[in-house]
């Protein structure tokens, strides 16, 4: 008698006990819609006008919220103009954000009314925000960052002026001061960037497989921190743990019933990409369908900013970057004095001849998954306490994942790390110069101009062809 593989039975075990997961999250989100619907209907917020009947619903949303800290400044006077004479006044709301409803697709300016900002010695970098709406814009934030000395003006101006510029002697320490708090801020962003590259660099290493449902990784472990956290009210450290383990139990999960099977029948690289692609699309909407479209907050613990110098930083700040900072020199030293890691790197470097000396392939290939599944969802959820989080927020850094990656080298984890620290630090600075909703374009500008000089990255190795 035949008997069946013993792995179909645990394959069918994991995928049941993710979906049983995932469904448990979902019935929790669920839970919070009514409270969501009763704010919603608060009589005392104030309504967003509606467009004009004849025309096309386009919108925007527009963010207010403090550089250093990451909090949102509500009850602020936002004035937009745009084609058709429109002009109208908007107020945020208590999250710091305003839906803004306008009539045709076209070009529209959006001041800031500094007399309306609750601390007068902040101010946004850029005042008006320059912003095209298009047909089928799906309202993708716009943010007014606030920073000291930031060049507010007030409605009707038609210009403000450069940060650089002058126009006060305190001006020089101002813009000091802003090009410090977004440098520091961007090697935060930077080293929970690192954090998920890590993975997709290993995994590159020892499969070949470039993943670009890294994202969803990360937007599960954001979610599962957000269960735990903002739903089920625990506190900061079990949303934490959440995270970590349970991305680690969901890149076990993805290796055990879909990526091995798929290595076993010999499947090629082009179509390994094409199924990640499917399984990020397929992610990202069921996360949505689980958790809606709106943004998710991850509670903040109480806690006063801490000052360095004209830095200013919130406790979950210091708090991410000590816990990226111990979980990379982890991974350094794991990769580089234990038996793991040397195998890890052996398969990485030649795979049949790894195998060929005793080490376990598929074992070393699993324990990868493993860990980058479980940084990546501690990134997601540390990435969910320094920004936004919503059901695609995964995808919005996948970009800048591989571009860190690329930028370092693919297959090395240390290129990834400086990659990542690189990236980060253009993300941030590059808006004292370009709005900030194409800072992400810069980035990955500079990382082609140094591909073009180095095209295998920072510590990639040169392949020799032919």
């Amino acid at each position: 008698m035949v008997k069946a593989p013993p792995a179909v039975p645990r394959v069918i075990r994991a995928v049941l006990g993710l979906l049983a997961l995932l469904l448990t999250a979902g019935a929790l989100a669920f839970t919070a819609l009514p409270a969501a619907a009763a704010e919603l209907a608060d009589p005392t917020d104030t309504p967003s006008p509606s467009p004009s009947a004849s025309a096309p619903a386009q919108f925007a949303e527009v963010w207010v919220r403090v550089a250093s800290d990451k909090s949102n400044v509500p009850n602020v006077t936002i004035k937009v103009t745009g084609p058709k004479s429109f002009s109208q006044s908007f107020v945020t709301g208590p999250d710091g954000k305003v839906e803004v409803d306008v009539p045709v697709r076209g070009d529209y300016s959006f001041t800031l009314d500094a007399g309306t900002l609750p601390d007068k010695t902040l101010g946004p970098a850029i005042n008006p925000l320059k912003i095209t709406i298009s047909q089928g814009d799906q309202g993708d934030p716009a943010y007014f960052l606030l920073t000291p000395g930031g060049a507010a003006t007030n409605p009707g101006s038609s210009a403000s002026p450069s940060p650089g510029s002058g126009g006060g002697g305190g001006h020089a320490t101002d813009y000091f001061s802003l090009v410090s708090n977004l440098t520091v801020n961007g090697i935060i962003f930077g080293l929970l960037i690192a954090l998920a590259s890590i993975g997709v660099s290993l995994i590159y290493g020892t499969t070949g497989l470039s993943n670009f449902a890294h994202g969803e990784m990360v937007t599960f472990g954001a979610l599962s921190g957000y269960v735990f956290s903002g739903i089920l009210h625990f506190p900061i450290v079990v949303a934490l743990l959440a995270g970590f383990v349970l991305g680690g139990v969901f890149g076990y999960v993805q290796d055990l019933g879909l990526w091995k099977p798929l290595r076993k029948r010999g499947v090629a690289l082009i179509p390994l990409m094409i199924v990640s692609i499917g399984v990020s699309l397929a992610l990202r909407y069921f996360y949505q369908f689980l958790f809606g479209p709106d943004q998710l907050v991850l509670p903040v613990p109480p806690g006063s900013t801490v000052a360095f110098g004209p830095v200013k930083l919130r406790q979950i700040d210091i708090i991410s970057v000590v816990i990226c900072v111990v979980l990379l020199l982890l991974v350094a030293f794991l990769l580089l004095r234990t038996r793991i890691g040397k195998a890890t790197r052996a398969v990485a470097d030649n795979k049949a001849l790894a195998a060929a000396s005793g080490i376990n392939v598929e074992r070393i290939i699993r324990i990868v998954w493993v860990g980058s599944g479980a940084l990546a969802g501690l990134a997601g959820v540390l990435i969910g306490y320094h920004q936004s989080l919503r059901w695609d927020t995964g995808a919005s850094v996948l970009l800048l994942i591989f571009a860190a990656v690329t930028l370092g080298g693919f297959g090395t984890a240390f290129g990834a790390l400086v990659g990542s620290l690189i990236i980060g630090l253009l993300v941030n600075l590059s808006t004292l110069v370009i709005p900030t909703n194409v800072q992400n374009a810069a980035a990955l500008l500079v990382m082609i101009l140094i591909l073009l000089v180095r095209p295998q990255g920072i510590f990639g190795r040169r392949e020799r062809i032919g």
